[in-house]
């Protein structure tokens, strides 16, 4: 392996480890990369660093360590990709499981296709389909979100390849909603299982099904990230998940909905570092199944995704410069992240709510790299 810089036990270096970061995120501020900022460091079992700068929105209440982002789809590694793996563990599906056997679908070649295809985005499922822009409107109106769930499992099944199955990587939403559809189909559904996930809790990474009590939407609301100004929805979104087709069909979703602070991100993040490193036991799974997981064998010839996560780019990477080849990491659309490095014993985790008020903001695409190369350099 090449040298690349280490974290020590404790980050005592002269001056301030931190000063860096800190004027990182301030810049990021001024330059409206997002309202709200908050990132961490760790190693398996020590928290080194955390910062949250900002306010929940423009002119909102200041950020702490209690306010939950929206993690958008962190949701498919942290929630569904685990659930995928404890029924696995269990003996109730096998990677090689032809999606067929388990759901209806009528492409012959989906159906005949294995489930781990799903995890690593090439079944040749498109990237992405708006099935709220015929469905959200009645939504509004009728609060009918399961119908509609039910209405786009049906388009799902209908749908079409774009792709032969293991002809190239397509990053496809789709493929993780027929992921929970097959969990649902030999457990429960998501909604009722989430909570028993490692990790998962009304206080820690929690999903929030819709629709929202009155007092879940007075009392909780207020304390969480906002995101967007979304013009079919008419609000600003605060404490609903941001993902359009989410929301659609409930505000639970194989490929969205999930929430969380900075530190129970970082503890999931700390959880599956260790599992990599060989303790199934930190997400109760067997000490084998997530390192085989990341096993660079899974990887299309021309992408770069392992069972359930990504891997960082030859050049130009989110991840910055520093983390080795045997890092994983995911993005979210609103500005989220988590990089994580088992050799180095190192995760990191951005949480930002970019996409507020607009999704047009495109500056965490230089704060993501220098974020990471600069905590890299605080505590070589």
């Amino acid at each position: 392996m090449p040298d690349k810089p280490g974290l020590p036990d404790k980050p005592g270096l002269p001056g301030d480890p931190g000063l860096r970061i800190s004027q990182l995120l301030r810049k990021a501020l001024a330059e409206r990369v997002a309202p709200a900022i908050a990132f961490g460091v760790a190693r398996s079992h020590a928290i080194l660093l955390r910062e949250h700068v900002g306010h929940t929105q423009p002119k909102g209440a200041p950020i702490s360590p209690d306010t939950p982002f929206d993690l958008a789809s962190l949701t498919k590694p942290l929630t569904t990709t685990l659930w995928f793996w404890h029924l696995h563990a269990n003996g109730r599906i096998d990677l090689d499981t032809p999606i067929g056997e388990v759901i209806a679908v009528q492409a012959p070649a989906l159906a005949d296709c294995p489930v781990w295809r799903l995890l690593t985005h090439t079944t040749g499922l498109p990237a992405h389909q708006p099935f709220f822009e015929g469905l959200g409107g009645s939504v509004l109106q009728s609060g009918r979100h399961a119908a509609a769930r039910r209405a786009v499992r049906r388009m799902l099944a209908n749908g079409r390849l774009v792709a032969e199955p293991g002809e190239r990587e397509i990053y496809s939403d789709l493929g993780y909603l027929l992921l929970e559809q097959i969990c649902e189909a030999i457990s429960s559904p998501l909604d009722r299982v989430w909570a028993d996930l490692p990790g998962h809790g009304p206080d820690a990474l929690h999903l929030r099904p819709l629709p929202l009590s009155s007092d879940d939407a007075r009392v909780a609301s207020p304390q969480y990230a906002a995101t967007e100004d979304c013009p079919w929805r008419s609000r600003r979104i605060q404490g609903e998940v941001h993902d359009d087709n989410c929301w659609t069909v409930g505000g639970v979703g194989g490929h969205a909905g999930l929430f969380g602070t900075l530190d129970a991100t970082l503890s999931a993040a700390q959880a599956w570092l260790r599992a990599a490193r060989g303790d199934g036991a930190a997400l109760g799974l067997p000490d084998a199944t997530v390192p085989m997981s990341l096993s660079a064998r899974w990887r299309h010839p021309l992408g770069g995704r392992v069972l359930g996560w990504d891997t960082p780019s030859a050049a130009g990477s989110t991840a910055g410069r520093h983390f080795g080849r045997a890092s994983f990491g995911h993005l979210g659309f609103t500005g989220t992240s988590i990089w994580i490095d088992p050799e180095a014993d190192v995760a990191m985790v951005l949480l930002t709510n970019r996409v507020c008020p607009s999704r047009d903001s495109t500056g965490i695409r230089w704060l993501r790299p220098q974020l990471h190369d600069a905590a890299w350099r605080c505590f070589t």
